[in-house]
């Protein structure tokens, strides 16, 4: 294949949208230059703020909406996710010169971009343009922000369930240019020590916890706890688990509608966008136009007598994640999911079955069901599984990957008849226009 340079340098759109910067009342610099993007303290925070407004802008790829609906739509939660070559997703046919497949993977590698900015001319600037720890701060959320991209990037193109695979992700830590463009792909340990490296100095650096959308020491040790139990060190994430929990800055709700009605100010949001009469316009959320809908097979029945079922969707429709009264915000982490990993880390561990019930039967009784009644570890296998599915279905691909770690996803989907089909291709783009990627590097199976 005859290679075609095609370089992308990340300063034109550090600043693609104002939504996130006008909230925060913290305007851009003017004339976004190398000489001008920070000289003080006040262009460093609207450079991050930047990071936070390429997650939400509808300018990008769409970062917060594409991890709904393309992992859903893969798994059959969602029935539907758009026209086109989208159907490739609901069939598990994707190709890699897939339009939206492209799109998904620009989303992570722009976050990823803008966050080295940050971190990189923030890091230039003298601490004396900081005032008290504001410096550290920005920067611990800056690498917050990269692990988690990076972390997505890894679970959907990279065989991020095998350790000893060669087939990681591009990991970049400078921002992208004519030097830095070409990079060959990394391989799975080597992108996980990476977003653990970055999550820890977040845990150091990044600032306490304060508000839903900012990244905090709080929101990294949850992020880890994630990263720590998909990696397979289990006791690990646990031990992060217990910590979030024990430092009472996160309580859960007491009804699961309560989670999704209070939206920003609800009490167990760790991480999520953040959205407002402002920033929930056409123009900014296209969730307005959500395709998703839920689906009529396998997720319906599991549903049907569960008592989130109002809150999750109504018929076909999608509303916990498409909520109008909270202007359709994305949740990226909130306190239920880290019960559930508790409890499957526990349950994979090896602990005993009345152990791993404990964070089960937590999230159970606050839906309003009755304890689990499992008596061995198959049983509790499968009621972990479910109750992942009905507690978190829709949000940021919990369904499709809790159903790739229980070996569920060939029975639920029968269009899946591979394990090549758990990740998507390295897009066709990327293979063209990075010369330390070639076609013989692509995934299995495309």
């Amino acid at each position: 294949m005859k290679k075609i340079f095609i370089y992308i340098v990340s300063l034109p759109f550090v600043l693609m949208s104002c939504e996130l910067t006008d909230v925060l009342d913290n305007n851009p610099p003017d004339n976004l230059v190398p000489e001008n993007v920070v000289n003080n303290q006040k262009d460093a925070e609207a450079l991050l703020n930047g990071v936070y407004t390429t997650i939400t802008s509808r300018t990008t790829p769409a970062y917060y909406m594409f991890t709904e609906l393309i992992p859903s739509g893969m798994i059959g939660t969602m029935s539907s996710v758009g026209g086109g070559r989208n159907i490739e997703f609901t069939t598990n046919d994707v190709q890699y010169d897939n339009s939206e497949v492209q799109n998904l993977w620009t989303s992570f590698y722009r976050v990823i971009d803008m966050a080295n900015t940050s971190i990189k001319l923030t890091s230039e600037l003298e601490d004396s343009e900081f005032t008290g720890n504001k410096k550290a701060e920005i920067l611990g959320e800056a690498h917050y922000l990269r692990a988690m991209a990076t972390f997505d990037a890894l679970r959907y193109y990279g065989q991020f369930y095998d350790l000893s695979s060669e087939l990681g992700v591009v990991l970049r830590e400078e921002p992208v240019n004519f030097v830095t463009r070409n990079k060959a792909r990394s391989n799975v340990q080597e992108c996980y020590d990476f977003i653990i490296n970055d999550l820890m100095y977040a845990i150091d650096n990044a600032p306490d916890f304060s508000v839903t959308y900012r990244g905090s020491k709080t929101s990294a040790k949850a992020l880890l706890a994630k990263v720590m139990f998909f990696k397979g060190d289990y006791s690990e994430a646990i031990q992060l688990v217990d910590a979030v929990v024990a430092e009472g800055n996160r309580s859960l709700e007491s009804t699961f509608a309560d989670v999704f009605d209070k939206g920003l100010n609800s009490s167990e949001m760790l991480f999520m966008t953040h959205r407002d009469v402002n920033s929930d316009t056409e123009d900014n959320n296209r969730k307005r136009f959500y395709p998703g809908k839920a689906g009529t097979t396998w997720y319906a029945d599991l549903m049907d007598a569960d008592p989130r079922k109002a809150s999750s969707y109504n018929g076909t429709t999608i509303l916990k994640v498409n909520h109008l009264d909270t202007f359709r915000p994305t949740y990226f982490m909130r306190l239920a999911e880290l019960y559930l990993i508790k409890a499957e880390a526990l349950l994979r561990s090896g602990a005993g079955v009345e152990q791993a019930k404990e964070p089960l039967d937590i999230i159970r009784e606050r839906a309003g069901l009755e304890e689990t009644t499992a008596g061995t570890l198959d049983e509790l296998s499968q009621e972990i599984f479910e109750e992942i599915i009905r507690e978190l279905a829709f949000e940021n691909g919990s369904d499709w990957f809790a159903a790739i770690r229980f070996d569920k996803a060939k029975d639920l989907q029968p269009t899946i008849i591979s394990e090549h089909q758990y990740i998507l291709p390295i897009p066709e783009e990327e293979i063209i226009g990075n010369s330390q990627i070639n076609p013989a590097d692509q995934n299995p199976g495309y």
